[in-house]
């Protein structure tokens, strides 16, 4: 029997790479995982992975002679790296350099680069859309769409997987409803006016994250533009009060005002960067996005629902996780860059 491909996650820790673990645990034939990590050792991390056979390996993005011994006899790489970590010039350099060295590993074949859309691309670069945490892996898309992709048996492929806000932003961070405590009315107060948010499930991350290594022939050079729905704010109250019978309203509100509610506005958003641009001056620059729904011509919904036709719902999600408009938990990310409540 032929040894299972090994697949290194940088981010595995976070949220969103260990949906994308747990998926290629589960595949048939199983995918091996190896995972880097900072802090190996650390009790999160102990915690999350007690009982998996994940190998964890320690190292940061950031420190390329890691993640070059990390990469050593791995078939695939699936690369997110935290734009609330290092600023975008560091996260634009740690994707280009990444790719760099997975040319040097002779057993790579894969390279998955977990993005976000590159706003600035396109809306003809205007820094009204110009997020630091979105556009510093835009930059690594437009460069990496310049390298070739090769699915030849000693070649590298690469691969693009655009994501888009999390539904479990819901439970944590700046989607997070306001709770009253007179009468626990649920309140989606943030600055989206009309526009539509598009969500991704990480259930669904993950299941499109193993597709697409499941199946590199056909991903070679492309990008995919995920998402499980698009969800106006009137629909996202909508649904809670339906789902949990909760009194629940969508309140629009200026993107002034709602950076100036974040508890931690003038903290850097890079957490290494305390000199560079705050979290309110660069979700000042991300709402814009929605409001005007930039992104909801770029998704082939008959393709998403073709490569994953079990795609989740706002109503699924909700009902799975029992949502009821309460914190349940907060995105790595976001704990990392401060924002939204701790516990």
């Amino acid at each position: 029997m032929a040894a299972p491909k090994r697949i290194l996650v940088i981010g595995g820790t976070g949220a969103q790479g260990f949906a994308v673990v747990q998926d290629l645990l589960h595949a048939s034939p199983p995918f091996a995982v190896r995972v880097l990590s900072r802090n190996p050792q650390a009790p999160d991390v102990q915690s999350k992975f007690a009982g998996l056979p994940v190998e964890i390996v320690q190292g940061s993005f950031m420190d390329f002679n890691a993640v070059e011994a990390a990469l050593q006899d791995c078939y695939g790489v699936y690369v997110n790296t935290d734009g609330f970590t290092v600023n975008e010039a560091d996260g634009l350099w740690a994707g280009v350099r990444i790719f760099e060295v997975a040319n040097t590993i002779p057993t790579l074949r894969h390279y998955v680069y977990g993005s976000i859309d590159y706003y600035l691309q396109h809306t003809l670069f205007n820094m009204k859309y110009g997020a630091h945490h979105t556009n510093g892996k835009g930059h690594v898309d437009s460069y990496l769409q310049s390298q070739p992709s090769s699915t030849s048996e000693r070649g590298l492929t690469w691969t693009i997987l655009n994501t888009g806000v999390y539904d479990e932003d819901l439970l944590g961070g700046p989607l997070m409803a306001q709770i009253d405590p007179k009468d626990g009315t649920r309140t989606f107060a943030f600055p989206l006016g009309e526009g539509y948010l598009p969500m991704l499930t990480l259930q669904d991350l993950g299941v499109f994250a193993l597709k697409v290594f499941e199946d590199r022939n056909r991903w070679s050079g492309k990008t995919f533009n995920l998402v499980s729905h698009f969800v106006t704010g009137h629909e996202l109250a909508q649904t809670l009060s339906k789902i949990a019978g909760v009194k629940a309203v969508y309140k629009n509100v200026s993107i002034e005002g709602w950076t100036a509610s974040l508890p931690f506005a003038n903290a850097p958003v890079a957490s290494t960067d305390p000199k560079g641009i705050t979290v309110g001056q660069n979700f000042a620059m991300w709402w814009p996005g929605f409001q005007d729904s930039i992104l909801l011509p770029t998704r082939d919904m008959a393709l998403l629902k073709e490569v994953h036709p079990d795609m989740e719902t706002l109503d699924g999600w909700m009902r799975r996780l029992v949502y009821d408009g309460t914190r349940k938990g907060v995105l790595k990310g976001w704990m990392d860059a401060g924002i939204g409540p701790k516990a």
